[in-house]
C-alpha cells in the first residue's frame, strides 16, 4: 500500500490530426504551477522543500498528528487574538470576567444580553456610577409616566438603580436551588408533600411578579439547579407560572459527585450538600421581591459615594478589635469597599400557642421611641408589609401577618455591633448594624462600632465569635450586582469568589465541610472562615429601612423544629437595636464635650 496518494489527471478524449483517438490533459495550467512550486521549494526557500519532503515519507498516522497539531496551534493563535488583546476596550479596561456555568440558553422569550451569569441576582450596568432612578409617580405608584418622557424623568438619588426604559430595562438574573422535589419529613415538613408546587412554585412566581411590576419593571431570567430530573410536565407547571417575557433555563441532576468522607471513602457519591456550590443561591423557599432589589442598590450606591469620598488610609484605631468606641469615626476606602447591605431571614408565626417565641429576652430594653431626623421622637414598630405580606391563598402563607409575628432565629441583639456612617453622600444612611462574620481582619480593614455588650448587661462576658452560628444571620441566599462580584473576585476574596475552586483553601474543590450555610447562607462571603471573603454586612436602622433587610423563609417550618428560646420576635430584636444606639449616641455625646 502507497504511503501516500497520486493525484492524476482525467484524460479527455478528441482526435488526432491523423483522426485516430488521442488523450490529452484537461488541465492546461498544472505544468506551470509545478513549475513555480519546484522554484519556490527548491531554489528560493530550499528548507521548505526539505520539509515537505519530510512530510512526504511520514506514514499516515504521523500525517494525521502534524496536521492536527498544525491547526490547532492556528485555533490557538486566533482565540489569543480575539480574547486576549479584544478583551481590552479602547479605554484599556478589561471586559467581562467569564464565569464558568452551564449552558444558558433562555426560553420564555427570554434574552441574556450582556448580564453577568452569577447567582443569584446580578445586575446590568456599565458602572456602578453610572445608574440613576426615577422619581416614582406617588399618585399611582408607578414610574409610567418617566418612563414614556425619559429625558424629564427627574432623579431623586443617584441610587444604583437605573432609568428604566423599554430599550434598556435593568436586568436581573434569580437563580434558585431546590433539592429534592418532594419533601422527606425531616425538620418539620410534611412527609411526601409535594414541595415543588405547594412551596417551590407559589414563592417561584410571587417573587418574580413583584419584580416585574411596577414600579420596578425590572427584566429578569430565571435559573433553576435542581437536584432531580424535572419532568416535561413538572417544568410546564413553572412555565405557566411564570410572568410572560421571563427566561427559564434548568440544569437538571445538579448535585456534585465526591468522596463525602475523603480518608474512608473508596467510591464516588451524590454530595448534597455540595448542590448550593453549583451556584451559590436563593434556597427555594425564599421569598425576594422587587422592593428588596431597589432597596440592596440604593443602599449599594451610597455607600460606594461614601467610598469616593472617602481618605486612601486613616490611622489605627486604639480599641482595635475590642470595639469599645468606633462610634462614629471615618471610614476609609478600603474599608468602605468591604461594605454591602446585609439581610436577615425571617418567619411567621403560625400558631404561638404550639409554637411560641422566646419568652426571656436578652437583658437589653426595647425601645420603640426612635429619633426623627428632625430631633423629635415617634414610636415605631416592624413594619412586616415590606416582605412578609402576600396575596390570600399563596401557600401556606399568612397573607397579612403582624409586626409582632415575624420571628427570627439566627441572630440577637448580643452580636449587635452599631456605628454611625460619616456624614457625606446624599445622607441615606445614618446608623447601621455591623453583622457578625468578619475574622481575622487587618487594621487598616477593621470596621469597629459599639458592641451591645459595652451597656454592661452581660457583665464579664466577652463580644461572641464572629462565626457564631447562632448570631451570624444565615440569609438562605445573597444579591450582588456585577460590579459587587469582581471586586470580591478580584480583591476581597483570598481565595478567590468564582469556580473553579482549586485553592486549597476549599476542600475537595469545596465539597468537604462546606454546606449550603457556606455557599448560600454567606458563610462563603461574610466569614473569614478559610475560604470566606470577610466581607461586611450593614444594615441601615433606620425604622423605614430596618424592615427592608428581612428576607421571607416561607417555608414556616425552623418555628417547629427550634426550642423556643431561639425564636426572637423581629420587632423586640428592632427595640433592643434602638436601645444600644441610644447608648452609643450616649457615648458619642461625652466624647465630643
Amino acid at each position: 500500500m502507497p504511503s501516500h496518494l497520486h493525484l492524476h489527471r482525467a484524460p479527455t478524449k478528441g482526435k488526432g490530426k491523423d483522426g485516430s483517438s488521442s488523450s490529452s490533459s484537461s488541465f492546461s495550467t498544472m505544468p506551470s504551477i509545478k513549475d513555480m512550486k519546484h522554484k519556490v521549494t527548491r531554489k528560493k526557500i530550499p528548507i521548505l522543500g526539505k520539509i515537505m519532503d519530510l512530510f512526504h515519507d511520514l506514514n499516515p498516522v504521523f500525517k494525521s498528528m502534524v496536521i492536527f497539531t498544525v491547526v490547532l496551534w492556528k485555533l490557538y493563535i486566533a482565540y489569543y487574538l480575539f480574547y486576549g488583546l479584544g478583551a481590552f476596550g479602547h479605554d484599556g479596561n478589561v471586559g467581562p470576567v467569564p464565569v464558568p456555568v452551564p449552558p444558558f440558553n433562555l426560553g420564555v422569550n427570554g434574552n441574556a444580553g450582556n448580564t453577568l451569569l452569577v447567582p443569584p441576582v446580578a445586575v446590568e450596568a456599565n458602572h456602578i456610577s453610572q445608574i440613576m432612578t426615577m422619581e416614582q409617580d406617588s399618585n399611582n405608584n408607578s414610574n409610567t409616566d418617566a418612563v414614556r418622557n425619559p429625558d424629564k424623568a427627574k432623579p431623586i438619588t443617584i441610587g444604583m438603580v437605573p432609568l428604566h426604559t423599554p430599550e434598556k430595562p435593568l436586568k436581573v438574573l434569580h437563580i434558585v436551588t431546590a433539592l429534592a422535589e418532594y419533601n422527606n419529613g425531616s425538620r418539620g415538613t410534611e412527609r411526601g408533600e409535594d414541595r415543588l408546587q405547594n412551596v417551590f412554585i407559589p414563592v417561584l412566581k410571587n417573587s418574580i411578579e413583584s419584580m416585574v411590576s411596577p414600579p420596578y419593571n425590572y427584566q429578569v431570567d430565571v435559573f433553576l439547579v435542581l437536584g432531580w430530573e424535572l419532568k416535561p410536565e413538572r417544568r410546564k407547571l413553572i412555565e405557566d407560572a411564570l410572568p410572560d417575557g421571563v427566561g427559564l433555563q434548568v440544569w437538571n441532576d445538579a448535585t456534585p459527585l465526591g468522596y463525602d468522607r475523603p480518608k474512608t471513602d473508596v467510591k464516588l457519591k451524590l454530595v448534597t450538600r455540595g448542590l448550593a456550590r453549583q451556584h451559590s443561591v436563593f434556597e427555594d423557599d425564599m421569598r425576594i421581591t422587587g422592593g428588596h432589589i431597589h432597596h440592596y442598590l440604593e443602599m449599594s450606591r451610597e455607600l460606594e459615594r461614601l467610598a469616593e469620598e472617602a481618605p486612601e488610609t486613616l490611622p489605627d484605631e486604639a480599641d482595635y478589635p475590642k470595639d469599645s468606641g468606633s462610634v462614629s469615626r471615618k471610614l476609609s476606602k478600603k474599608q468602605l469597599k468591604r461594605m454591602m447591605p446585609g439581610f436577615i431571614r425571617g418567619e411567621v408565626l403560625l400558631d404561638e400557642s404550639k409554637y411560641p417565641s422566646q419568652r426571656d429576652l436578652d437583658p437589653i430594653p426595647t425601645d420603640f421611641m426612635f429619633e426623627m431626623e428632625d430631633g423629635t421622637f415617634e414610636e415605631k414598630m416592624f413594619d412586616a408589609s415590606k416582605a412578609f405580606h402576600v396575596p390570600p391563598n399563596l401557600g401556606k402563607m399568612p397573607p397579612t401577618p403582624r409586626g409582632d409575628q415575624v420571628m427570627i432565629w439566627e441572630t440577637a441583639v448580643k452580636g449587635t455591633v452599631v456605628r454611625r456612617i460619616p456624614e457625606g453622600g446624599t445622607n441615606f444612611l445614618d446608623w447601621i448594624m455591623l453583622q457578625p462574620g468578619p475574622k481575622n481582619v487587618g487594621k487598616d480593614e477593621y470596621i469597629g462600632g459599639y458592641w451591645s455588650g459595652n451597656l454592661g448587661v452581660y457583665g464579664d462576658e466577652q463580644k461572641p465569635g464572629a462565626g457564631d452560628p447562632r448570631l451570624i444571620a444565615q440569609q438562605g441566599g445573597w444579591m450582588a450586582t456585577r460590579e459587587q462580584l469582581i471586586e470580591m473576585h478580584t480583591h476581597q476574596c483570598k481565595a478567590g469568589f468564582f469556580s473553579p475552586y482549586e485553592n486549597k483553601l476549599f476542600n475537595q474543590d469545596g465539597l468537604t465541610l462546606n454546606n449550603v450555610e457556606f455557599w448560600s447562607g454567606g458563610f462563603s462571603i461574610f466569614s473569614g472562615t478559610r475560604a470566606g471573603c470577610n466581607m461586611q454586612r450593614a444594615i441601615s436602622v433606620k425604622p423605614e429601612h430596618f424592615s427592608q433587610h428581612f428576607l421571607y423563609h416561607t417555608a414556616n417550618n425552623k418555628q417547629k423544629s427550634l426550642p423556643n428560646f431561639r425564636l426572637l420576635k423581629a420587632n423586640n430584636f428592632m427595640g433592643q437595636i434602638n436601645s444600644v444606639v441610644k447608648g452609643a449616641k450616649k457615648v458619642l455625646a461625652a466624647a465630643t464635650k
